[in-house]
């Protein structure tokens, strides 16, 4: 049995009655994890035991069974003998296969439609809902896992290369824009150029951030009209490898032209608040602990946390979090009780937020391990091109 199986049994164990996942293309995670099968149309996966069911669409049998895991048992609506009428619902599926096999009981995540659950109870089957995790053995990565969340990692340090040497070519207007032939370049230019990237490498580069100046004090802002010289440019590239699933995490905050004293007095703080976080990692340390370190770290290089009032300003977000089949998933790194594990997958991304001035933010992607930490791909620090 792989490493794998012998975690998904572990759990099954602590779960009552069937494990039951209903999953489309936006919440597919976990199906894809016990099943391998990257679905296009919702789909239906139960495990009861050591037997597994993965229902789909008529259309999608024959690429379920090219990808599905061994042992994973492959069935449409016409296997289970459903009238066409019943073959149009998914629930309708699930009692076809609990009667097949006899199941009374599925245990379901907090995630599946509240209208499923009550047709299912209404026909008679006991549902629990969890709010725990359905495979916590996610949060730990196989070494086959590491290598693919690897390969689009670099694709993410790929697209960065691309943009920082776009970024260095451009002109600097007299009035302090940023030029290419003649034209003003904008946030639209550097995340089109970006995810052009990331599709050469085979990802698919969603939400791509390129936020300048003000911007930039929102985490999460994507960025957009023209870029300005002297002002810090936040870069955050998540790419999903269209092939594996498995995502990347990268950011680098950059500036063109010159930065002044206070720009470059923030960057040299994130740069050191990520170095000292990076050294706490190892298997055993706690989440919080880690998070501690960065944050103590830039409150003594005097940039002090608000998060009272219409705008909070400076280390506003958790030091990190797990990446795998999903770009946030466990386990977290912030102000938590949790333990780092070896084989955790995890983002080490301190920032500095003001508005005004914009944002600062510096991420890594790390293994955890035994003893400390291993940077899946290593992309420059530069702040000024």
């Amino acid at each position: 049995m792989t490493i794998r199986g012998k975690r998904n049994q572990q759990r099954m164990k602590k779960l009552t009655g069937a494990i039951l996942l209903v999953g489309g293309p936006a919440n597919s995670a976990d199906l894809r994890y016990a099943t391998g099968y990257a679905t296009v149309d919702p789909a239906v996966y139960a495990q009861h035991g050591a037997r597994k069911w993965l229902l789909v669409p008529l259309l999608e049998k024959g690429r379920a069974q090219k990808e599905a895991l061994q042992g994973v048992k492959v069935l449409t609506p016409f296997d289970l003998k459903l009238s066409r009428a019943r073959r149009r619902r998914l629930a309708e599926w699930i009692l076809a296969l609990a009667k097949a096999e006899k199941i009374k009981r599925f245990t379901v995540g907090a995630w599946c439609p509240a209208a499923l659950v009550d047709r299912l109870r209404e026909a008679g089957l006991r549902v629990r809902v969890s709010s725990r995790p359905m495979f916590p053995g996610r949060a730990v990565k196989t070494a086959r896992e590491v290598a693919l969340i690897t390969e689009a990692q670099e694709a993410a340090v790929f697209a960065l290369s691309c943009a920082t040497a776009f970024l260095r070519r451009t002109r600097i207007s007299r009035d302090g824009w940023l030029l290419m032939r003649g034209k003003k370049v904008t946030s639209e230019d550097v995340r089109r150029l970006i995810d052009h990237a990331l599709l050469d490498r085979g990802c698919l580069g969603t939400g791509t951030i390129a936020a300048c100046g003000a911007q930039g004090a929102d985490p999460h802002e994507r960025g957009s009209g023209p870029l300005r010289a002297g002002q810090p440019i936040v870069l955050d590239i998540f790419p999903q490898n269209l092939a594996s699933g498995y995502w990347g995490d990268l950011s680098r905050t950059v500036v063109r032209g010159k930065a002044n004293r206070r720009v470059r007095a923030i960057h040299r703080a994130v740069r050191t608040a990520q170095r000292l976080a990076l050294r706490k990692i190892r298997a055993g340390v706690s989440a919080e602990r880690v998070h501690h370190v960065a944050s103590s770290a830039l409150e003594r290089a005097g940039f002090v946390t608000r998060i009272k009032g219409e705008r909070p300003e400076g280390f506003i977000h958790s030091l990190g979090h797990g990446v795998g089949l999903e770009i946030h998933e466990a386990p977290g790194v912030g102000p938590a009780k949790e333990r780092l594990r070896a084989g955790n997958v995890i983002t080490v991304e301190p920032g500095l937020y003001y508005g005004g001035l914009g944002g600062m933010r510096i991420e890594d992607t790390v293994l955890v391990t035994r003893t400390g930490y291993r940077l899946l791909a290593r992309a420059p620090e530069q702040l000024e091109l």
